[in-house]
């Protein structure tokens, strides 16, 4: 009886920790809307964060970059689908993230957006980082995820494909 007691209650724990919470829409700009596992907190102008209870930092940053680059929109959006441009920047995120050992960034080519993955680890402070940078409309958007060496990686990809792009 009381084994069959334990089973059931490690079953039900198991279920609820591995239940969906109900995650946190957090509106970017007109058109870009991304969801946390709780509500963020707007730590900068464009960035919002989070850290939850396992010290993962789910971070949202934006940028009007072809704005700032002074290029053409469209102009811009053919030249994130290129390697040169994608090496040029994946150097300045690097230089941004020094301890960050980062891996060659995958261009992925969408119907109405271009978006690059990457992920590093920082051997000295035993974490990784997992980014999905997505271009709209002249602007990118940094999803990015820090995990503590030894977490689950559970809601990673969750969060890093959350995002919601209308028209």
């Amino acid at each position: 009886m009381k084994k069959s007691a334990l089973i059931c209650f490690l079953l039900l724990t198991s279920i609820a920790s591995f239940a969906q919470k109900k995650w946190v829409k957090q509106k970017l700009t007109s058109r870009v809307t991304v969801s946390f596992p709780a509500a963020p907190s707007k730590t900068a102008g464009t960035t919002f964060a989070l850290k939850d209870t396992t010290n993962i930092i789910y971070t949202v940053t934006y940028s009007f970059i072809a704005q700032n680059l002074k290029i053409d929109e469209k102009a811009f959006s053919k030249l994130v689908t290129t390697e040169e441009f994608a090496s040029e920047f994946q150097n300045s995120l690097q230089a941004t993230l020094a301890g960050y050992n980062l891996e060659p960034i995958k261009i992925k080519q969408n119907k109405n957006y271009v978006s690059y993955i990457t992920e590093g680890k920082n051997e000295d402070e035993k974490k990784s980082i997992f980014m999905h940078i997505i271009f709209v409309d002249g602007i990118y958007y940094s999803l990015s995820v820090v995990i503590p060496e030894g977490k689950n990686l559970q809601s990673k990809d969750l969060f890093l494909n959350s995002f919601q792009i209308t028209k």
